[in-house]
């Protein structure tokens, strides 16, 4: 198609659709050359509105769309995140759970080694309670309840790396209520069929009230369902059940125990067959069961998460139970259609990377915008960096339920019974000899290989074992750093606010 495109059609709303409508107006449209955006949602598909994380980066997109950071906190319901806590996803020696931070930080390096090699060598120094604490002031001040930033900072200005905790529903009305005053047509009708041209393109949707509307480009954003991209123009979905076991999702909003102590981090709380995430967000906590049907009931599930959240309140609570469908499209742009969000695929939510996925498809289309029309170079491409973002977030999942030691059957299939992506069979054993390093990370678009070392640290991945590389280290050197950064923690436990002052403030009161 050597069309100009300035005409882009997508389907379906929710967090997908409206984030995908406001970055394309809000970024294409800055310059002489205009792109009209329509987006068509169905005024008969209920919404879930559970609590829901961000990654790092998230902050920096929100600034580029031009919203200020406090309308944002407000309409979405959100709070700060600093760090993934993961509570017994391994046991020690003596049986007991492990807990251990991912941090949105590195651990630096020393005299250009990372500083895991000296946390291996000589162990925590002065009163740090594990390799994340001893190298960075984030467990410390996730375990104090303090909030990133101080209070009359600037807009996404802070002391430390975060990002949020939202309200997906309430995200998704903020977002669609900022396009549409910067031009987005809204069509409030429900998807029929497509009309294909003889090569396969798309030429027309077709709407149950409004009728044909001919289209250029469309965006795929019907959810687990793949309306248009998998089921009208059959483009395969590849299914990660080999891979992952998970594929049930029961989620249970509930009030806050205590809003006063209320932590900038999301926990990941390992189970019999699967995990518990607690999400706080402002009103509320969102909480749910990620589990494998293989090894768990739904009525098991639940009992299994209401004990976990141990409200009586919550005793008769029926919620629902999502299938998840865990995979992706072979490829995400096919001739003039493009899928994102749930109609793309999904890893799980171990990581919420689901809004990043929406964000990454956006900012890969800006960069490769057909402006003069669809080719095989740019579809290609595009499709290359997608696919190439989805393998490094499974392999990452993946790599954190396969590392774990965890004695229940769920646990020992997750490590027994998959098939191990290449790549990340080939850098565990490489890290038996070697910490990760930053050339071990093909795709570096979420994690970096300090996530790597966090994660494999926390699990005991490395215990045992006797890096060549610490034979050049000096321990005074270790010490240096060590106390370096505990004054840090000191300077910034007595200035920092708490989280819920910060927010509190941020919410006007």
């Amino acid at each position: 198609m050597n069309e100009r495109i300035d005409d882009i059609t997508i389907v379906g709303g929710g967090a997908a659709g409206w984030l995908m409508a406001l970055s394309l107006v809000t970024m294409l449209n800055k310059g002489e050359s205009k792109v009209k955006v329509t987006l068509i949602e169905s005024p008969n598909i209920p919404t879930i509105g559970v609590g829901e994380g961000t990654v790092t980066g998230f902050p920096r997109l929100l600034r580029q769309l031009g919203i200020k950071e406090r309308d944002f906190l407000r309409r979405s319901d959100a709070t700060y995140k600093c760090a993934g806590k993961f509570v017994g996803w391994s046991v020690d020696k003596q049986g007991n759970d492990r807990s251990f931070y991912n941090p949105f930080n590195n651990g630096g390096y020393i005299n250009g080694f990372e500083s895991s090699y000296y946390y291996h060598k000589f162990g925590p120094h002065g009163d740090a309670k594990s390799y994340v604490d001893n190298v960075l002031p984030t467990q410390m001040m996730v375990e104090n309840a303090l909030g990133p930033k101080e209070i009359g900072q600037g807009d996404y200005d802070s002391v430390m790396p975060y990002t949020y905790h939202l309200h997906a529903h309430a995200f998704s009305k903020q977002m669609a209520h900022i396009a549409q005053k910067r031009g987005v047509v809204h069509i409030l009708d429900d998807f029929v069929d497509a009309d294909l041209d003889e090569k396969g393109w798309i030429t027309a949707l077709n709407l149950k009230e409004k009728g044909k509307v001919p289209v250029k480009l469309v965006i795929d954003c019907t959810g687990f369902k793949g309306l248009i991209l998998q089921q009208i123009m059959k483009e395969p979905y590849q299914e990660f059940g080999n891979h992952l076991l998970c594929d049930r999702a029961i989620p249970v909003p509930h009030p806050h125990r205590d809003i006063e102590k209320m932590r900038p981090c999301t926990t990941a709380t390992a189970k019999s067959a699967g995990w518990i995430f607690d999400v706080p967000i402002y009103s509320r906590m969102g909480s749910g069961y990620v589990y494998s049907s293989q090894f768990k009931s739904e009525d098991e599930a639940l009992h299994e998460l209401l004990t976990h959240i141990n409200d009586p309140e919550l005793k008769d609570v029926t919620p629902q139970v999502i299938k998840m469908k865990v995979g992706r499209v072979r490829n995400t742009w096919v001739k003039n259609c493009i899928a994102t969000g749930l109609a793309a695929g999904f890893v799980e939510p171990l990581e919420a990377s689901a809004i990043y996925t929406i964000e990454m498809t956006a900012r890969m289309l800006i960069t490769y915008f057909p402006e003069k029309g669809i080719t095989d170079p740019i579809i290609n491409r595009f499709n290359q960096v997608m696919n190439r973002m989805y393998d490094e977030i499974l392999n990452f999942i993946v790599m954190t339920y396969y590392t774990s030691n965890r004695p229940e059957p769920f646990w020992q299939a997750a490590r027994n019974d998959i098939d191990i992506p290449p790549l990340l069979q080939e850098n565990l054993e490489l890290w038996k000899e070697f910490m990760p390093s930053a050339h071990d990370v093909e795709g570096k678009f979420l994690f970096d290989h300090w996530d790597y070392i966090s994660l494999l640290n926390g699990q005991g991945y490395f215990e045992g074992v006797q890096f060549p590389t610490e034979k050049y280290l000096a321990k005074p050197d270790w010490v240096k750093y060590s106390q370096k950064m505990a004054e840090t923690k000191r300077q910034l436990r007595r200035h920092l606010p708490s989280h819920y002052e910060l927010l509190k403030h941020m919410h006007g009161g």
